[in-house]
């Protein structure tokens, strides 16, 4: 099934009735599928063919979706990519992809789409150049015929491997509405308000909220940043009744409790939350001073979306039984197989660590162009990124070490390699490698551990400028420490587990029994 009939269908039954709703605009189910036609009819006479890539570096707007839905009306691939890269980040993915348009709203996207020959279009949106409005608006508003099915690619979600070479996620549209149908058997979504969101719709988890309001046929209540004031005022304004929370957001909106009006806060019924650490105490305070019910979301951008949920019924015995810290990633979904092993293939007991490994119908097809890659982590119908977990005598979930060095700042995947490859070329910089440090609302921050070039006066404000001018700011170090040498093996390769010996600070992925964890990716 492909993911237009679900809007499609709601243009139908649902027509008058409010779909999206943002800062400039709010669109009917009905002009969000004449709009989605005009988009994927202009692209269509333009010469676009099915299954090419379209860029989307766009923020939390109707725009978005409208392009979302267009592009795979046309039958053409998604690149969702993250507004706040660089100029240099953006052009990587876009060669990689080989995406051949671009819908953009920031200039570094427009500055990387020059430097890839193979981009032939430039949309953007509130900036010079070829308006994105008037694209739509040169197109038919007839119906676009089906010519995809199920099995094609859907989108190219970004990651980054530890050498900080780029990899593409390929989705189908089968495997993303496997993936809605795994999260909304576990999770009873009320139907009766918007479901909020500031996560970016360019990264996987908020891209997914696209089809899960199209499939509950709710309004997607977009905002661009999070306000814990604005938050209440939009779920009284607008009756929202669900609301999906990174940490980052959860902590701002504790913190602001004491000033809030939270008799406005009243609709909300759900709130989903997932994307890095967070404490029981975290919840019990928000718990107590609303009136809602709570749900864990973890998966992967590899796994295609949720495969563990902890759920409202978990939350109420945790919250009534338990006095530790530490909150599990839940039990697997009801559609998916999460098992741990030992080295020798075996399950492990309870309470052993192992590998965790994912079977379900919603994990990806692989990564883009990267067959060897795909080879590494797709193994006996198991996805398997080597992320180290144990499980407790009721089946729950908790993640003991994560792989591939990933740290997670704001909800955010910042991979080591990727940081270490610029650090890297930084002259004065030897050798560098970067860990992941306790931070209050970030969960965690990125902090640069460098060995000088001998005789190098490198300064630590060098260091870090250097990084400004290549990383997003939620992947610069924000602390540099110099170091008279780091571990590595007999390839020359970071020992990761061994950096707590030239630093003070706890290595990357080392979890404490004072802290849960979240989605992955």
């Amino acid at each position: 099934m492909r993911i237009e009939r679900l809007l499609r269908q709601n243009a139908v039954r649902r027509g008058p009735m409010t779909a999206v709703i943002c800062e400039q605009t709010q669109l009917s189910w009905a002009e969000l599928d004449v709009e989605s036609n005009r988009l994927a009819n202009a692209l269509i006479a333009l010469g676009y063919r099915a299954q090419e890539r379209i860029a989307l570096v766009l923020s939390n707007c109707h725009h978005i979706v409208t392009a979302f839905h267009g592009a795979w009306k046309a039958n053409l691939v998604t690149v969702g990519i993250n507004t706040r890269l660089t100029a240099p980040e953006i052009a990587r993915i876009l060669t990689h992809s080989g995406a051949s348009l671009i819908v953009c709203d920031t200039p570094a996207a427009v500055e990387a789409a020059r430097t890839v020959p193979g981009v032939r279009g430039v949309y953007t949106v509130g900036l010079d150049g070829a308006s994105f409005t008037d694209l739509v608006a040169s197109g038919a508003p007839d119906e676009v015929p089906e010519t995809g099915t199920g099995d094609e690619l859907r989108s190219l979600r970004y990651t980054s491997g530890t050498t900080g070479a780029s990899k593409g996620c390929m989705a189908t549209h089968d495997q993303q509405v496997a993936s809605t149908a795994n999260y909304l058997c576990e999770v009873n979504v009320p139907r009766g308000g918007p479901t909020w969101i500031s996560v970016p719709l360019t990264l996987g988890v908020g891209a997914s909220f696209v089809t899960t309001t199209a499939y509950l046929g709710v309004p997607l209540l977009l905002r661009r940043r999070f306000d814990a004031a604005g938050f209440v005022d939009d779920v009284g304004r607008y009756g929202v009744e669900h609301a999906f929370l990174v940490p980052t957001m959860l902590v701002d909106l504790v913190r602001a409790l004491p000033e809030l009006d939270l008799t406005r806060a009243s609709p909300l019924k759900l709130v989903g939350y997932g994307g890095a650490s967070v404490s029981w105490s975290l919840i019990r305070s928000l718990a107590e001073a609303l009136d809602l019910e709570f749900y864990h979301a973890f998966g992967a951008t590899e796994a295609g979306g949720f495969v563990a949920l902890l759920t409202p019924d978990d939350h109420r015995n945790f919250l009534r039984t338990e006095t530790a810290s530490i909150v599990p990633v839940g039990r697997p979904a009801a559609f998916a197989d999460v098992k741990i092993f030992d080295a020798e293939d075996k399950e492990v007991a309870v309470r052993e660590t192992g590998e965790m490994r994912i079977r379900a119908a919603s994990v990806f097809s692989g990564y883009w162009s990267q067959p060897e890659a795909t080879r590494a982590v797709l193994k006996d119908g198991w996805l398997r990124l080597g992320d180290m977990a144990w499980r407790d005598e009721r089946g729950y979930i908790y993640l003991a070490d994560r792989a591939q060095g990933v740290i997670r700042s704001g909800a955010q995947n910042v991979y080591a390699g990727e940081v270490e490859a610029v650090l890297q070329a930084c002259p004065g910089v030897e050798r560098a490698a970067v860990i992941g440090v306790p931070h209050e609302r970030f969960g965690e921050s990125v902090k640069a551990l460098v060995q000088r070039v001998p005789g190098a006066d490198l300064t630590e404000r060098q260091v870090l400028d250097y990084c400004a001018e290549r990383l997003a700011g939620y992947k610069r170090p924000r602390e540099v420490e110099f170091v008279t040498g780091l571990p590595v093996d007999e390839g020359g390769k970071i020992r990761r587990a061994e950096l707590k010996r030239v630093t003070g600070t706890r290595p990357l992925g080392e979890v404490t029994t004072s802290e849960g964890e979240g989605l992955r990716r």
